[in-house]
């Protein structure tokens, strides 16, 4: 698995609590340049900055919706790959009915530890060394799976059985490089800090704008929106921990123990 970046490894509340007090500054560094500016010059309270501060703020909400919709869609295709996995694992348990006990039983005992380490790999969280170890059982797990069912096939006339559990099994393993993958594509950071530093300019310009005494509750009401909102961004692109998560999808994976009752 690819090492995670530094804004990746970053805590959610503490991204946007920096982001919450820099947008309340850079509003505050804006108010007190135009008034600095004022006092020398009068004739400058008649700049008018609307259109200019029209103009980012819609560029804000473009990269805002841009950025919601790109961490939106890459976990809804997380979500669904969780839920497939549950299903390409189910079916592999099912088809070795098909086999004799000795065989079945071997198959059963190394699917049942395969699925113990694929729950793991997901409730290790954002620790990245933990869920590659158990990534790596898992794909141990499945090769040996493999193994068991080739070396049957080999001294079986009836290939009905391993025809059926093959293209599952099949299924069930390249599932598991799909997810990884899907969990390593985040929305990219430089399009992150361009969120950032596009909220702290507005905040700025904002504030130049502002030619009378600050609304404290309006500025706190603008940053507090941003920073949930970039908050609620965050949450969406990191499906291992955060209020917004991949639990309810997991618990078809924990399901699968039933299965070995």
């Amino acid at each position: 698995m690819v090492d995670l970046t530094l804004l990746q490894r970053s805590p959610i509340l503490g991204v946007v609590a920096v982001l919450f007090v820099l947008i309340f500054l850079f509003y505050l560094l804006g108010y007190r340049i135009r008034q600095g500016v004022i006092r020398r010059s009068p004739d400058e309270t008649k700049i008018d900055l609307s259109a200019i501060n029209g103009t980012l703020l819609g560029l804000l909400g473009l990269l805002l919706a841009f950025t919601f919709s790109m961490a939106s869609s890459r976990f809804d295709g997380r979500r669904q790959l969780v839920i497939e996995e549950a299903n390409d694992i189910g079916t592999v348990i099912l088809r070795t009915d098909f086999f004799p006990d000795s065989t079945r039983r071997l198959l059963r005992g190394t699917l049942q530890e395969y699925v113990e380490a694929r729950i793991a790999f997901y409730q290790a969280g954002m620790d990245i060394n933990k869920a590659v170890a158990y990534y790596l059982k898992a794909d141990s797990l499945s090769k040996q799976t493999w193994s068991v069912l080739t070396e049957y096939a080999r001294h079986d006339n009836i290939t009905t059985r391993t025809s059926e559990l093959v293209p599952a099994l099949n299924a069930m393993i390249d599932v598991t490089t799909t997810r990884r993958a899907a969990g390593e594509s985040t929305v990219p950071d430089s399009i992150m800090y361009l969120l950032f530093i596009l909220c702290c300019c507005s905040a700025f310009l904002l504030g130049y704008d502002n030619k009378h005494k600050i609304d404290w509750i309006v500025v706190g009401g603008f940053a507090l929106m941003l920073s949930v909102t970039v908050l609620t961004i965050l949450d969406l692109d990191r499906p291992r921990g955060g209020l917004i998560n991949m639990d309810v999808p997991n618990q078809k994976i924990i399901e699968l123990r039933e299965m070995f009752d």
